[in-house]
């Protein structure tokens, strides 16, 4: 923090603020009070960021790394970080596949419960959908806590999720982190996709089966990260990426959901 310091928690995630330190934008922008409930959204994101990189992990070992940083820059260190009940965050799905996919939108939204939700999307072959979310701490697609779950089926056609269709795993589907990887209110939506592995991302070989990526692990593979963190070089996402996934700005206001 540019020569300004905070030391962090690891039990709970509480801040001693020393003079001039800034916290990271959440929510509602800090300014807040320390309570029990933003430790136990604090120690939740842990929980779900010690699941990305590695072998096994979201990213695999693409996002090597991140369990060092990812974490001590998710910055909910006070209510006014949290997400507000009132707000909403947009997310754009695109269907790279030549059939009909359903969505498994999963999310944490603190004022709902640390469960998880889920919210199921269908989206058209070749197309995309863009659509409303409650604001979130955290986003995904199938478990937050579990690399390589279902993040989506494609070949239903809108028919009940499992019918005629075809499984795919969430393992690039990094999880996004509100304040880190995305604002609510914005009018510029968290973006995901759904692509054929031509680059062989999660490094198995296959370059023809369908994988799920997320907007936060192209940011996180990115020079410097959102943060100022290194994962690796501009181009590790793969040249079929090609500029697909263009972040814009992320607005911080909030606005009803409808």
């Amino acid at each position: 923090m540019r020569g300004k310091s905070c030391m962090l928690s690891a039990v709970v995630w509480f801040v001693v603020v020393m003079s001039g330190c800034m916290a990271l934008p959440g929510g509602g922008g800090g300014g807040g009070t320390v309570s029990d409930h933003v430790a136990a959204v604090a120690a939740k994101a842990t929980d779900v960021a010690d699941q990305v990189g590695g072998a096994d992990g979201f990213g695999g070992v693409r996002m090597a790394g991140y369990r060092q940083h990812g974490p001590s820059h998710m910055g909910f260190l006070d209510d006014g970080d949290l997400a507000d009940s009132n707000g909403v965050m947009m997310v754009r799905m695109h269907n790279g596949a030549q059939e009909a996919c359903t969505l498994h939108m999963s999310y944490i939204a603190s004022y709902l419960g640390l469960d998880e939700e889920t919210e199921d999307f269908d989206i058209p072959a070749g197309g995309e959908l863009t659509f409303e979310l409650p604001c979130a701490e955290i986003v995904g697609a199938g478990p937050l806590t579990e690399p390589g779950g279902v993040g989506c089926h494609v070949g239903t056609n809108g028919l009940a999720v499992g019918t005629n269709g075809l499984p795919v795993g969430n393992h690039m589907m990094v999880p996004g982190f509100l304040g880190l990887d995305y604002a609510c209110g914005s009018d510029t939506p968290y973006e995901c996709y759904l692509q054929a592995d031509e680059d062989d991302l999660d490094g198995d070989g296959d370059t023809t089966e369908l994988i799920l990526l997320s907007q936060a692990m192209q940011r996180h593979m990115q020079d410097g990260g959102p943060t100022g963190h290194h994962h690796g070089g501009s181009g590790m996402m793969g040249s079929h990426m090609g500029g697909q996934m263009g972040m814009g700005g992320m607005g911080m206001g909030m606005r009803p959901r409808e």
